[in-house]
């Protein structure tokens, strides 16, 4: 019998359940055995493709749920670059100490008969 949705949708709906049995140290082998029981053939390759998809999905979704516009209280009292535009940005004063990496190469212009041997 087909399963009535995809593996990878089963993972994703069931990702934190299979995070939190991996952390107690359930064996990956183990998750793939019992996912055949549900009517998901996959390999132990595949299945670690699949918990590597949903992991990075579920955390672009967190970043993306933490940029939420901020409320109107924290409008109202968070100080707003926007609400002052004659204020110039501060320029970093450059540090005299670093050097440029490597050389700066001048031709042969520069040297000198004086300096053969």
């Amino acid at each position: 019998m087909k399963p009535p949705q995809s593996l990878a949708g089963y993972i994703r709906q069931h990702l934190k359940e299979l995070e939190e049995r991996l952390e107690v140290g359930v064996r990956q082998e183990v998750i793939v055995a019992e996912l055949e029981t549900h009517g998901y053939k996959t390999t132990l390759k595949g299945f670690r493709n699949f918990l590597y998809r949903a992991r990075i999905r579920a955390a672009q979704k967190t970043v993306a749920a933490s940029a939420k516009p901020a409320s109107q209280k924290e409008q109202k009292y968070a100080p707003s670059v926007a609400q002052k535009p004659d204020q110039k940005k501060q320029e970093v004063p450059s540090n005299p100490l670093t050097k440029k990496a490597g050389f700066e190469f001048k031709g042969t212009n520069s040297v000198d008969e004086n300096d053969f041997i």
